[in-house]
């Protein structure tokens, strides 16, 4: 078994559709609860969340927990970008694991995320100068990795390919394309532990398994009571995502009497619950949205993430879902709090990053994620099999 600790949800669901592209069985829990026999046992921390003595001690905490399954290899999942309590947590892995040293891969060149010299680009632009300088709780503010990666006892080092690898500390390795993703891997050994982006544990789990063939990736089928989950801040097109039409859809962003007051009267989002549950009972796909700029208020995101987690919980004890589709870690962590769900396993990988699980609580509900810096893909709800397209899109 094969066991990774996750960030946050959506790099855990990230993680688990690497799995099924190889074939893999596999569970995300959002707490250790040690009764699933599986190739792939996912936790989702919700690391990034907490501060960083918090996070510390959690991991601590889960690898104790994860040490009694015996499990073939610990991976440290993080955030492709270096966002969060990136060094806190991986020195707390390591003196958990016993082990000396992490090579640490972020980035992913299939999405133009690439790391040369120390500097990490997206898309050529540096990352301090794209939208992930402005994000609410972990702003960007260098695009050298040392500047971003910073601990207090473990020395941190920045290395290209071929360079000489020290024996304790944290590596922070070059990827300028596949190729060097693919260099790394072989630095892997008994004191080693990998750490970074589901692009590098594609390759890690690449050299022991094969792909599957899948008969519908890229195919969306959505039920009769969808919502959507639009809470991220991150540049949006203008069109609906994903092949929505207008018609079947409404849009529902956040009352500004609940955005802009962290004392509001509660009947606002019993009243914006009431709103959202009567267009699912018409036969509308909801989505909730998050439009308003974001203001000076200490907290602001996590508040506006638990009022979203509250209004699902309000929704799905009024009428049934069939779909509920969020983006964002942080989002998804709050609203499954919300209704107590702890194991879900993955069950379709649509596209990279955007997976789609099932709750072992609500049997008839079917979760789908995404990172919030990820697009939705257009064009991929089939109503019915069309095996022309199926065919295209594999």
């Amino acid at each position: 078994m094969i066991a990774v600790i996750a960030d946050d949800f959506t790099g855990a669901a990230e993680i688990g559709g690497v799995g099924l592209k190889y074939g893999l069985d596999v569970v995300i829990e959002t707490k250790f609860e040690n009764n699933v026999s599986v190739d792939l046992w996912i936790i989702a921390a919700d690391t990034r969340s907490l501060n960083a003595s918090e996070a510390s001690e959690e991991i601590n905490t889960i690898i104790k927990q994860l040490k009694a399954k015996n499990p073939t290899h610990i991976f440290k999942k993080l955030d492709s970008v270096l966002r969060g309590n990136i060094a806190t947590e991986i020195e707390a892995q390591l003196e958990a694991m016993g082990k000396k040293r992490a090579i640490l891969i972020a980035g992913n060149p299939s999405f133009g995320r690439t790391i040369e010299n120390g500097k990490y680009m997206v898309d050529a632009v540096p990352l301090d100068k794209t939208s992930f300088s402005k994000d609410p709780d972990f702003p960007v503010q260098s695009c050298d990795v040392l500047s971003i990666v910073k601990t207090n006892d473990l020395p941190v080092y920045s290395l290209p390919v071929n360079a000489e690898i020290p024996e304790r500390g944290i590596i922070i390795g070059d990827v300028k394309n596949q190729t060097e993703m693919e260099y790394w891997k072989e630095l892997i050994d008994e004191d080693t532990m990998a750490a970074g982006g589901a692009g590098f544990f594609d390759i890690l789990l690449r050299n022991k398994h094969d792909e599957v063939q899948t008969d519908c990736r890229g195919c969306l089928e959505l039920g009769d009571k969808t919502l959507f989950i639009f809470g991220s801040k991150f540049p949006k097109s203008r069109n609906l995502p994903m092949g929505l039409k207008e018609e079947e859809t409404v849009k529902l962003n956040m009352p500004d009497e609940i955005y802009q007051n962290k004392d509001f009267d509660t009947e606002f989002i019993k009243l914006w619950a009431a709103q959202v549950v009567n267009e699912l009972e018409g036969g509308k796909k909801v989505i909730i949205t998050v439009e308003q700029d974001y203001s000076s208020e200490a907290n602001l995101s996590a508040r506006i993430k638990k009022n979203i987690a509250v209004l699902v919980k309000l929704v799905s004890d009024k009428t049934e879902l069939t779909d509920l589709l969020i983006e964002g870690g942080a989002t998804t962590s709050e609203i499954l709090r919300s209704l107590d769900i702890v194991k879900l396993f993955p069950s379709k990988l649509l596209y990279p990053g955007i997976i789609q699980l099932k709750p072992s609580k609500y049997p008839g509900l079917t979760i789908t994620t995404k990172p919030g810096s990820y697009p939705w893909p257009d064009d991929v709800i089939l109503k019915k099999p069309n095996h022309e397209k199926l065919q295209e899109l594999e």
